[in-house]
């Protein structure tokens, strides 16, 4: 299994056209894995197609069809507590996104690697293993 960043489903989004991209090649890497969007990706993802218009809402949606959505439960919660207790103890929470917090709770939780490019947004959170992918052509 392998957790997606809400990163990964824009990078995916953006380069949903181009016949190779970064986001392509992981899955195609991982022929076997599920990739799994935690719940709050799955929001943050939404809330930028909402944000554009009802049409981009529908085809956030569609998207998100494709995956499965990893649920939050209390024990998601437990990890997302402990990160953020830790991270405020070696003062390294300021700055940090929660929905990015709740996602890398919700892949330690489950022992998944995480799809990202964004490896500074996860830095220091123990037990989080990162599966980075280089930026799309056309991003910075």
């Amino acid at each position: 299994m392998i957790c997606v960043d809400t990163t990964f489903l824009v990078d995916l989004w953006r380069t949903r056209d181009l016949p190779e991209s970064p986001c392509k090649d992981l899955l195609d890497a991982n022929p076997g894995a599920e990739f799994v969007v935690p719940a709050h990706a799955a929001g943050e993802f939404l809330e930028g197609g909402a944000a554009v218009s009802p049409e981009r809402l529908a085809q956030s949606l569609a998207l998100l069809r494709l995956f499965r959505i990893g649920d939050v439960d209390l024990e998601t919660a437990h990890r997302y507590a402990t990160i953020v207790a830790g991270l405020r103890s070696g003062s390294a929470l300021v700055g940090r996104s929660k929905p990015d917090l709740w996602i890398a709770a919700w892949a330690v939780q489950h022992a998944a690697p995480l799809a990202t490019r964004n490896a500074r947004h996860f830095d220091g959170i123990p037990g989080l293993e990162l599966a980075l992918y280089p930026v799309p052509p056309g991003r910075s």
